[in-house]
């Protein structure tokens, strides 16, 4: 498998890159969707990586080296969707390109009440086990996703994912202070499409009419059903979902 180490690409990943393709040790990171060799919303991922970095003092390279990386790596591993990582520690920059499969298909969501000591903005960090392990725990019991509630009934985030829901025809979505991840596609959603930043309980979970599925993978996927509730897939949704799709190839 090819990668980018710091300064070139590199055919054996071996030596850095765990079983699952995920870098080695601890640092920060960045998922991107590519499509025809384009990486999208690039900028906005930079923007959120460089002030993690600020915070917890990773070295991240100057601009022009990250373009060369993502130029290079990019024609070397061509996919007509992709999943772009970029990986930042004390010790090295990472890049890796693999193949991405859309799910086409709306989101079946769980909901997963858990203590939670997670106040304020939250970095994108690996090692990514947590989340993962989460994630992994939805999809065996048959979901896609899982909505994590806290310990005080606060609606957060997603193993992998941020949320907006429309409750009483208002589209919301938790505010950073909730312990969320600040993520891309939640930005423009809530800049773009009239998303409000407020705070949810549990019961606005199971009261809401709709809810979308925010990430940069998989950018805005409609839900089908929380907990086995059905919920409306109507022309607001798909209206919003259309609407975040051009922004991710325009922005």
């Amino acid at each position: 498998m090819k990668i980018w180490v710091d300064r070139q690409l590199v055919e054996d990943s071996s030596a850095y890159l765990d079983d699952k393709n995920w870098p080695l040790g601890t640092g920060l990171f960045e998922t991107l969707r590519t499509e025809d060799g384009s990486a999208q919303l690039l900028a906005r991922h930079m923007r959120r990586v460089i002030t993690s970095a600020r915070e917890r003092a990773i070295p991240i390279p100057d601009e022009e080296l990250i373009s060369v990386a993502i130029d290079e790596l990019l024609s070397a591993t061509p996919h007509p969707v992709g999943k772009l990582r970029l990986s930042f520690s004390s010790e090295k920059f990472i890049a890796t390109h693999e193949i991405y499969t859309p799910d086409i298909n709306p989101s079946k969501l769980m909901v997963n009440q858990m203590a939670s000591t997670a106040v304020g903005r939250q970095h994108k960090a690996f090692p990514y086990s947590t989340q993962l392990d989460l994630l992994q725990e939805a999809i065996a019991a048959g979901f896609d996703e899982v909505i994590v509630i806290d310990q005080d009934d606060r609606v957060r985030e997603g193993a992998v994912s941020n949320y907006a829901f429309r409750i009483n025809g208002q589209w919301r979505t938790p505010p950073i202070t909730a312990g969320i991840l600040p993520g891309v596609m939640r930005a423009l959603a809530v800049e773009e499409c009239g998303v409000v930043v407020k705070d949810l309980s549990r019961a606005d979970v199971f009261s809401c009419e709709a809810a979308i599925v925010l990430s940069s993978l998989k950018i805005a996927q409609p839900v089908t059903s929380i907990d086995g509730r059905s919920l409306a897939i109507d022309s607001d949704v798909s209206d919003i979902c259309s609407k975040l799709r051009q922004l991710a190839t325009t922005h």
